[in-house]
């Protein structure tokens, strides 16, 4: 039986995001199946030995020892790429994040590799970075297919871009196993959130609500915990406040687990996601759910009133409102977090595979 060879594609594989995390985690589940050879090529490795854990019986490759940034040296490393696909005959390569299409699309033309771009940010993320956006007007007129993370996504690529290729919303898999003995610390008085502090995860946001949040309940804590470089920025606003008893920012954590499992509730404040995997996280660990309802993923993730909230982008107020509301309702908490997990079939790796495999199979055909 002939093997299909599946390339992963990717800026850096050895990298502690949650891209590479999911990327794995798929390549992982693929390799297991003996219709497929799975390899990573990276751009570059900045580390030996990747963050996350990857088979001895899948191989790696690199364009170079140096960090590629935008266009710089195109012709060279598309040149070192199509070495590799046709060196170890990959049938498909998967790129991702759409933006090494730019490096891709040129190597297809060369060699008929097929090539399924996988976008991990919404259309109208970076709207100012040119570059991305015109790769991605050349990749929808080249590549073998798209795939985005939501179904909002979807419509929203098939809106504003014109296509010759096929779309599909597959989601990223959750990366933690469902809690379903764990048992939800009603008694707790802690808020939790994670992320980069970063412009995107709007934590400068999360400090407006706190302010009319727990000035009220000030026996309540809300924990950030991320690293990144708005920290100095919101601490500065977190003194101003005078919330440095209640809003703390706790830095990166090798357990993050533990600390979803003491939590009351966990809130999202970004600007923008593409499939917000901190949401899963906390939904995974049967916690109440409240974000900001921004372009995609929070709606695919929190059924609104159900398991959560889902709050007009920006309202301030309106997102105050309902963390009060579950700060004083024990109850609603409580069944809320037993409505948790209700949807969450929808992002288990056996559900998210299968559906990888049909495409796969379709554009290696």
């Amino acid at each position: 039986m002939n093997k299909t060879n599946v390339g992963f594609f990717s800026g850096d594989i050895t990298r502690s995001g949650g891209t590479e995390r999911v990327a794995i985690l798929i390549a992982e589940k693929l390799n297991l199946d003996n219709k497929y050879n799975i390899s990573f090529i990276s751009l570059t490795e900045r580390k030996e030995k990747p963050f996350y854990s990857i088979s001895d019986s899948i191989k790696r490759y690199t364009l170079s020892d140096k960090e590629i940034k935008g266009a710089k040296n195109l012709v060279a490393y598309t040149r070192q790429l199509k070495k590799i696909v046709k060196k170890n005959k990959i049938d498909v390569l998967i790129d991702i994040d759409g933006i090494i299409d730019l490096y891709a699309v040129p190597v297809k033309w060369m060699t008929g590799v097929k090539i399924i771009s996988w976008e991990h940010f919404n259309i109208y993320n970076h709207p100012k970075i040119k570059l991305r956006n015109r790769v991605r007007k050349i990749a929808v007129k080249n590549v073998n297919a798209i795939v985005t993370l939501t179904e909002q996504d979807k419509e929203y690529y098939q809106k504003e871009l014109s296509f010759k290729c096929p779309i599909c919303a597959i989601h990223n898999p959750k990366t933690y196993i469902d809690t379903e003995n764990e048992e939800y610390k009603k008694e707790s008085k802690t808020i939790i959130s994670v992320g980069r502090l970063t412009y995107q995860k709007g934590f400068d946001r999360l400090v407006q609500v706190a302010d009319n949040v727990l000035k009220k309940y000030p026996e309540w804590q809300w924990k950030v915990f991320g690293e990144g470089e708005d920290q100095q920025m919101l601490q500065d606003m977190i003194k101003e406040r005078s919330l440095e008893k209640n809003v703390k920012l706790m830095g990166n954590v090798d357990d993050i687990s533990q600390e979803y499992h003491n939590s009351a509730m966990f809130v999202m404040t970004s600007r923008f996601e593409g499939l917000p995997m901190t949401l899963l996280e906390a939904k995974c660990h049967k916690l109440p759910c409240i974000s900001f309802d921004i372009k995609t993923g929070p709606r695919e993730c929190i059924i609104d009133g159900v398991n959560g909230y889902l709050i007009p982008d920006g309202n301030i107020e309106e997102m105050s409102i309902k963390i009060e509301e579950l700060i004083r309702d024990d109850e609603k908490r409580i069944d809320f977090s037993k409505h948790a997990q209700d949807n969450m079939d929808d992002f288990d790796i056996e559900t998210i595979v299968p559906k990888w495999k049909e495409l796969i199979n379709i554009i290696a055909d």
